[in-house]
């Protein structure tokens, strides 16, 4: 039987579940059901199979979130992050994407065509530029230019953003002690060693971006404190505000922080990437790309979307 596909083993065998032993991954013993049935419970029932908490460690770079917590304590962050995802959370994102979509088609001009030479490439950028707004209230226009870092800091907000979308994997990858304290981080990240070479500098970069993105959240927080919250949509302001059924049930300041970190890892990649696929697909498939345009006229017709 060839098992080069681990998912395939209990089809294969014609069994429900099969188990794998390996001595080199973790946990040794993993189980792979193939029942819809027993497969909805697995899932379905979190006091039952509850997920491997250790296994998430590594996404709490700021603090606990909704994917390393379990429990009483993950319940806890769902009741407070789930008002962040409301109606009004939903609209913002879509008025956010209608405003940046608008300025890059402006930016484009006129021209019938416009070269991209790779789709990802943009689609990373209006995916980061639209959760800069939706995630922590920083609307940057697709025109911006990457300026110049306020006092105190060593990248712009924008760039601390991108920095630390597209170098997590490197920031999880490699232990804790590479990256020195909060104040190495800043100063020059590697531990406090000096990046040499392109991997060192990348590192460093990813350090100092890592550090950055805590301190520009830590002074929204300070800043947002002072002036109040209200009529704020973001995800940041909204976790701030979340509150229980004792107004003093609220996640801390590390708490807020890390759950919107984990829903900018979460968001960015994976929008961006399966944004790119959709254009990929409908420039190879026309008549499904003209289907989809020509129902989109249907729904708006004279309406601004």
């Amino acid at each position: 039987m060839n098992i080069d596909e681990p998912t395939e083993v209990p089809r294969q065998l014609g069994w429900d579940v099969a188990a794998v032993l390996s001595l080199l991954s973790y946990p040794p013993v993993q189980y792979y059901v193939a029942d819809a049935g027993a497969i909805k419970i697995v899932t379905g029932n979190r006091a039952l199979f509850p997920k491997p908490a250790k296994m998430y460690a590594v996404l709490m770079l700021y603090g606990d979130n909704l994917v390393t917590t379990e429990g009483e304590t993950w319940s806890r962050h769902r009741r407070l992050a789930n008002p962040s995802f409301a109606e009004t959370s939903i609209r913002y994102v879509w008025e956010q994407t209608i405003r940046i979509l608008d300025q890059m088609f402006e930016d484009w001009g006129e021209f019938p065509t416009h070269e991209v030479h790779h789709m990802a490439d943009l689609t990373k950028e209006i995916t980061l530029l639209i959760l800069g707004a939706v995630a922590f209230g920083q609307e940057t226009n697709w025109e911006s230019k990457p300026g110049t870092p306020p006092p105190g800091h060593k990248m712009t907000f924008q760039q601390a953003v991108k920095t630390v979308s597209e170098r997590i994997t490197l920031r999880i990858a490699l232990p804790s002690w590479i990256w020195g304290d909060k104040e190495t981080r800043g100063r020059m990240g590697l531990g406090g060693i000096a990046g040499k070479g392109w991997l060192g500098l990348t590192i460093q970069e990813a350090a100092i971006g890592f550090a950055e993105l805590q301190q520009y959240m830590e002074e929204m927080m300070d800043e947002q404190s002072k002036v109040g919250f209200e009529g704020r949509r973001d995800i940041f302001s909204q976790l701030v505000q979340a509150t229980g059924e004792d107004v003093h049930d609220r996640l801390s300041t590390k708490d807020v922080i890390g759950n919107t970190f984990v829903f900018l890892i979460a968001g960015h990649e994976t929008t961006a990437h399966s944004t790119a696929f959709l254009f990929g697909l409908l420039a190879l498939e026309h008549e499904a790309q003209d289907e989809l345009y020509n129902h989109i006229v249907s729904v708006l017709r004279d309406k601004q979307p």
